[in-house]
């Protein structure tokens, strides 16, 4: 458990920070924040896909999935607590990634799984993740298909997207569907030298996500509304009424203000607002926790991240809780 800390703050308190002003989320203040978080990984569990998938052969259980080689899988009857490392989702390596035929490294991250078919027993599943591409030594994004959660998913044999001129990488990929029923992979693209990121997002199939539409990727945040500071790990969640929001990772992923971020507008390209998601900001009890993923579950709106345990070795366990909203329409760590 973390030490809890009630925020008590006004909503006309802002922090200049990032290169943008950002507010400081007021929340209720007989609000606990951050009582629902739990760690529910004792091992480093970092950038954890979420998802809670119903299949004939598992029932109805949630999903936990971790960069790293294999992208582990773990699994539990509950969100919150009970989560089992079953092993490796995807044993085999992508063809087009660095050094695909031997045990070298190809920075397998940010796995992301979601549901393309629902028929009882014959249900499909997609993961987006990225990898250094053997060409160029720059991160893609791949795509891999399973017909079960927990694996094993079988790669496609080229990228999917790739970072354009003038950026070295593209990564932390996520589905979204928008209220149109367009499905959309939406990504970061960033390099380091000179320091520049953006929020893209580009139009994929509909069937099983594994094919450009042949529209060209759109800027969902410019360089200019992040600012210097980085931006990753986007995750996007449109709720009842409509309005869309855009979860993103700030600060650099080892310091413990790696934090979450939300920009929020009517569309996926039309974001603003920006501010810290209370419990889980750059001064919350909770170190680094970053790499954020929603899932809608029934009414609740649950919240998987991972936290810095350690800094040498790194070791960041994945935790999961529930988000609130306040009147305002910004949300916290309930």
């Amino acid at each position: 458990m973390i030490r809890r800390t009630r925020l008590l703050l006004s909503a006309a308190v802002f922090a200049t920070a990032l290169g943008a002003t950002v507010a400081a989320t007021a929340v209720p203040a007989t609000a606990a924040v951050g009582d629902s978080a739990r760690k529910v990984t004792t091992s480093s569990f970092p950038d954890p896909g979420f998802a809670r998938f119903t299949t004939q052969a598992q029932g109805t259980k949630y999903y936990l999935y971790s960069t790293g080689a294999g992208f582990r899988v773990a699994r539990s009857q509950y969100p919150d607590r009970g989560f089992s490392i079953i092993g490796k989702s995807m044993t085999e390596r992508p063809a087009w990634t660095v050094y695909s035929s031997d045990s070298r490294p190809a920075q397998l991250w940010a796995p992301h799984v979601f549901q393309t078919r629902f028929t009882p027993g014959a249900e499909q599943f997609t993961m987006y993740f990225a990898a250094r591409r053997r060409s160029d030594y720059r991160h893609c994004i791949g795509a891999a298909t399973s017909n079960s959660p927990t694996g094993l998913f079988k790669p496609a044999s080229a990228p999917l997207v790739c970072p354009p001129s003038g950026y070295s990488e593209a990564i932390d990929p996520v589905e979204y569907m928008s209220r149109y029923g367009n499905r959309y992979l939406v990504y970061k693209i960033g390099n380091y030298s000179p320091r520049r990121f953006q929020i893209m997002a580009i139009r994929v199939g509909n069937d099983a996500g594994l094919k450009r539409t042949g529209a060209a990727p759109r800027v969902v945040l410019s360089q200019s509304q992040i600012g210097s500071a980085v931006a990753e790990a986007p995750d996007v969640y449109r709720d009842g009424n409509g309005r869309v929001h855009l979860f993103v990772s700030r600060n650099g992923y080892k310091d413990c203000n790696y934090a979450t971020q939300v920009w929020s507008g009517p569309e996926l390209f039309s974001m603003g607002n920006p501010r810290w998601v209370a419990g889980l900001g750059p001064t919350s009890d909770i170190c680094g926790s970053g790499g954020a993923e929603v899932i809608k579950d029934g009414t609740t709106l649950r919240v998987a991240f991972h936290a810095r345990q350690s800094y040498d070795p790194l070791v960041r366990p994945a935790w999961t809780g529930v988000l609130r909203w306040t009147s305002r329409g910004n949300p916290y760590l309930a």
